[in-house]
């Protein structure tokens, strides 16, 4: 008696190898049988004719640390098939952390919720044991970040660390691999990652080597001009410690170097090709999301984000924020274009008439230049402003996302359309990332094979990741499964109304439970936190 048998689809296995016909058996959420005409008895029939069916997608970079804990069904990934969050990101992991830090942490934790809910945890374990206690609708497969390991350690000061500073660090990381986390991020734009220099990440990174399949992934220091030193530091990173890199959400935001996606691959390819592992993800929009804090003069963050808007509050200080912004530019050399700066959420529900207007707009409401708008805005809404730049092209991203080296991850979160989770005008992404590869650049343009993109969105990712028994459509693997109609499949979230699920999947298993039945939710939980 199997509990489920899948029959007559497509299998689309992850591995990247051509399509085939057959059925699945699964049992005790494992696959167990891979062949055409299984025979035998099923507590539940699943006919898969004229759909694909292929592994659950993993998301390799996300910000669902919070959004999980605030509402665990994770419904807008579940809707695009994707099973498994890879959480952490960016140095922005909600452990490990103190009674002193956990509240300057929590503000600037670069997901919108963060600042919402008191914190039960410390560590990797307590976390798990909480969200697992909640119950999961969806696998997360966590990172360590270095804000959290810095600010547990030294506050949020823009300080070189100490010798003591580093040693408590590597225990508290090297505690977080022995917990499970699957690597280390940074993120060397965002306070307080940015304050750390090259020596410090290496001295960090080295603690991973000891630990098989572990590897550092960087928001590299994406300063005008940085899109190719920031990855070479990554690399070299990597190299120092003998651990493989991942670099994040890969992209050119720099107006004067648009249409060089491809100087900045062949660097990846030249550490490849002298025997270094180093792959890079990416999100298949023009526009990226971020907090407006990290657009401010590095010295204005020390302290967090209450510091901040005190620092605002003082019309003195205010004004050399001002000026230094507009001297140095945008992220030290990009320039202020307004019109491409857009209000995606906020936190003080009085501004709400804001979102999804871009700062020149704001500013002729207000009878203010971009800037000054810009400013009353993060005072007003207490530094928690969060936008999206309209700062890519569509010829870059697809190089990266095209590249064999390049895989997908969102940077988007596990979120629900309703309550605080359903706010604001948030990128698309966390709605609609994975059907947009699959319906415009895999069904629409043929950029990619299919088989190609759910390599992309699975195998490539779980190989990432050291998964033994996830990511791929095989004999004893856990059943992290999709089932789709191709041609139905269709990103309903935008820009101006992003709150929308993706239309198309017709069933998803994760850990050989259906959390999807004919496109509708079972209300199941059958999701858990992973250990590397």
């Amino acid at each position: 008696m199997y509990d489920i048998i899948i029959s007559n689809g497509v299998i689309i296995d992850g591995s990247g190898k051509k399509s085939f016909s057959s059925d699945i058996a699964i049992l005790n959420g494992i696959i167990c049988q891979i062949n055409k005409n299984i025979t035998g008895n099923a507590k539940k029939y699943i006919n898969a004719n004229n759909c694909y069916v292929s592994p659950g997608f993993i998301d390799i970079h996300t910000h669902s640390d919070i959004s999980l804990y605030i509402d665990s069904r994770g419904m807008s990934k579940i809707k695009q098939g994707v099973t498994t969050d890879v959480t952490g990101n960016c140095g922005y992991s909600p452990y490990p952390v103190n009674n002193m830090t956990s509240k300057a942490h929590q503000s600037n934790l670069n997901s919108i919720y963060g600042e919402e809910i008191d914190w039960d945890w410390s560590n990797l374990n307590e976390y798990r044991k909480c969200l697992e206690n909640n119950g999961l609708g969806i696998n997360v497969a966590p990172l360590v970040g270095h804000s959290a390991v810095r600010s547990t350690v030294m506050g949020f000061e823009d300080r070189t660390a100490s010798l003591d500073d580093l040693r408590q660090m590597q225990f508290l990381l090297e505690e977080s691999m022995e917990q499970g986390a699957f690597g280390f991020s940074t993120g060397l734009t965002l306070p307080p990652s940015a304050y750390a220099d090259t020596d410090e990440i290496v001295q960090l990174t080295s603690v991973l080597n000891k630990y098989e399949n572990r590897f550092y992934t960087s928001h590299i220091r994406a300063w005008a001009g940085f899109h190719k030193s920031g990855v070479e530091e990554a690399i070299n990173i990597g190299k120092n410690c003998k651990v493989p890199v991942q670099v994040s959400h890969m992209a050119i935001n720099d107006p004067k170097h648009w249409g060089e996606a491809d100087q900045v691959i062949e660097i990846c390819e030249n550490a490849v090709e002298n025997g270094f592992d180093v792959t890079f993800d990416v999100y298949p929009y023009t526009a990226s999301s971020s907090g407006f804090s990290q657009c401010f003069p590095i010295w204005s963050q020390s302290g967090g984000l209450d510091h901040l808007v005190q620092r605002l509050k003082n019309p003195i200080t205010r004004k050399q924020i001002k000026d230094d912004m507009l001297e140095e530019g945008l992220f030290r050399g990009w320039p202020w274009m307004w019109d491409k700066l857009v209000v995606a959420s906020v936190n003080n529900s009085n501004l709400q008439e804001f979102e999804g207007l871009n700062f020149e707009s704001i500013g002729e409401k207000l009878n203010l230049s971009p800037i000054d708008a810009a400013l009353e805005l993060m005072f007003l809404d207490n530094a928690r402003l969060r936008i999206l730049f309209f700062y890519r092209t569509e010829g870059d991203m697809k190089s990266f996302l095209t590249h064999p080296l390049g895989m997908l991850g969102s940077d988007g979160l596990a979120i629900v359309n309703e309550g605080i989770l359903g706010k604001g005008k948030p990128h698309p992404r966390s709605y609609g990332a994975h059907t947009r590869v699959l319906e415009k650049y895999v069904r629409d343009e043929n950029l990619l094979s299919i088989e190609n993109a759910i390599f992309k969105m699975s195998g490539q990712i779980a190989s990432r990741l050291g998964f033994k028994n996830r990511g791929l459509i095989q004999n004893n693997y856990w059943a992290d499964i999709c089932i789709f109609t191709f041609d139905n499949i269709h990103e309903n979230a935008s820009y101006d109304d992003p709150h929308q699920y993706s239309d198309g999947m017709d069933y998803v298993l994760i850990n050989g439970e259906l959390i999807l039945d004919h496109g509708i939710p079972t209300g199941t939980l059958p999701g858990k936190i992973l250990s590397a």
